[in-house]
């Protein structure tokens, strides 16, 4: 961790982009599991059928992955509170989980969608139903921290250090 008050605009911009990109992913979703069974049972190339809802997704592994390497080697502001509250620490997992689900998902789909593993696609829809859910929380808590606790927590996301 940096000693910094935000994020530099390529983390920023990281934030928000993956965030649009699993949104759009997450409601062009339909279609998607008659599309691998159609594609499977006619033997044809996952290349050659795949929509945007694949593409986007291999764009978030890319760049999550982007994100988290920019994460390492620039650090994050330091939370904001007492690092030993239960608040410090929930949100501390909850960031764990937010990237482990923004891996996990994507890495489902494309076993499912590219190597044919069924079970790896029942698990890229749970997770990603997951994800939706652990997100509302985060977007929730980012709004408490600005409009409740009144600190510069979702200020840190929205303007470059």
């Amino acid at each position: 961790m940096t000693d910094r008050n935000g994020y530099s605009i390529l983390q920023i911009a990281l934030h928000w982009g993956v965030a649009a990109l699993i949104l759009f992913n997450y409601f062009v979703s339909d279609g998607m599991e008659d599309a691998l069974d159609g594609m499977v049972e006619a033997g044809g190339s996952p290349v050659a059928n795949a929509g945007w809802h694949v593409w986007v997704g291999v764009a978030v592994l890319v760049l999550v992955v982007l994100r988290l390497i920019v994460r390492r080697i620039s650090g994050a502001p330091e939370a904001v509170g007492n690092p030993v509250s239960l608040l410090t620490r929930a949100a501390g997992l909850g960031h764990f989980l937010l990237y482990a689900l923004m891996l996990a998902v994507p890495v489902g789909g494309a076993l499912a969608w590219f190597a044919g593993v069924g079970a790896a696609g029942d698990l890229h829809i749970l997770a990603a139903n997951a994800l939706m859910i652990l997100a509302g929380l985060h977007a929730a808590a980012a709004l408490a921290h600005h409009f409740v606790f009144k600190d510069n927590t979702l200020v840190r996301m929205l303007r470059r250090a």
